[in-house]
């Protein structure tokens, strides 16, 4: 199945990144433009022409033809194009439905950004072979997404963890002896979930303490190490992430939304917002709105 360029509803989308398990798009852009963005699922773009700058938490990447970059879950991004007309083929995936088909914690870093001299190594310049085995490989999930045959579920799952393997041998990783996973650190994942879940509720240490019986002081050590950041940044993170979808697909005022992602300051929440997508709550709806083409109401 060929995958048509442009060929979606934009709302629905930006919609569709954050909500479905999985979706395939190929986007083409022939205007010079900048954006900030986030989202729940993980992001990977397979460039097709043109260039562009990412901005992944403050760290560059320059992606031109032939590259592949992936950009965590939750993680701000802002994009700059140089080169038109820059088209790529783009993947979603929500981490909750990759990681229950991939139990390989090496294969799972295939869905993380690397560092940038990672990237510049491993990421750029595809063997066109195998960029064009994943192009097809995206293809045929579309096919899938949009059909309804007998185990269709089944077909889904064995495409996506094809491309992991896939991606995973493109980019040149290697695999290391990897240790069975620590009690402690499988706790720690419960607990970011459980805030994936329950991020408009109380998350502070003594909660948490609380409902999975550990002290405050080896979840506040502990977390960090095995999520990447520490818990209250974290929170911080899935909170701002669920109010630019609040803000992009909504008419909430700053205040309920502020409101009902878990802030009871709105103030507390516009910093926060700033801090981590560079731009105000106000300012992140008219830009998505002006690059949406949405009419914004008086």
């Amino acid at each position: 199945m060929e995958i048509k360029i442009n060929d979606y509803n934009d709302r629905e989308h930006f919609r569709a990144m954050c909500e479905d398990a999985y979706n395939v798009s190929r986007t083409c852009e022939y205007e010079k433009n900048e954006m900030h963005h986030i989202h729940d699922g993980c992001e990977i773009l397979f460039v097709e022409s043109g260039s562009a700058d990412y901005f992944i938490d403050g760290k560059k990447y320059h992606i031109s033809q032939g590259d592949v970059l992936v950009i965590t879950a939750k993680t701000h991004h802002f994009r700059r194009i140089h080169e038109l007309p820059y088209q790529r083929y783009g993947l979603t995936l929500l981490p909750g439905y990759y990681k229950t088909m991939i139990p390989d914690p090496e294969l799972l870093t295939v869905f993380e950004t690397p560092v940038p001299e990672v990237f510049e190594k491993c990421c750029k310049r595809i063997d066109p072979d195998i960029f064009q085995q994943m192009i097809l490989l995206l293809s045929s999930l579309k096919y899938e997404c949009h059909e309804n045959h007998p185990f269709q579920a089944e077909m889904e799952r064995a495409v996506i963890t094809q491309l992991a393997v896939l991606m995973f041998r493109g980019f040149g990783y290697s695999r290391v002896h990897t240790q069975t996973l620590h009690p402690l650190d499988r706790q720690m994942q419960e607990i970011k979930e459980y805030i994936d879940r329950h991020f408009n509720e109380p998350a502070d240490l003594e909660t948490l303490s609380r409902r999975f019986f550990l002290h405050p002081a080896t979840i506040s050590r502990t977390f960090p190490l095995c999520c990447g950041m520490t818990l209250k940044k974290y929170i911080n993170r899935v909170r701002i992430c669920q109010a630019a979808r609040l803000l992009e697909g909504t008419d909430q005022s700053i205040e309920d939304i502020a409101q009902c992602i878990g802030y009871g300051c709105v103030h507390t929440f516009i910093r926060q917002f700033k801090a981590l997508m560079e731009i105000s709550p106000l300012q992140y709806r008219k830009a998505y709105h002006k690059n949406n083409g949405i009419e914004q109401k008086s």
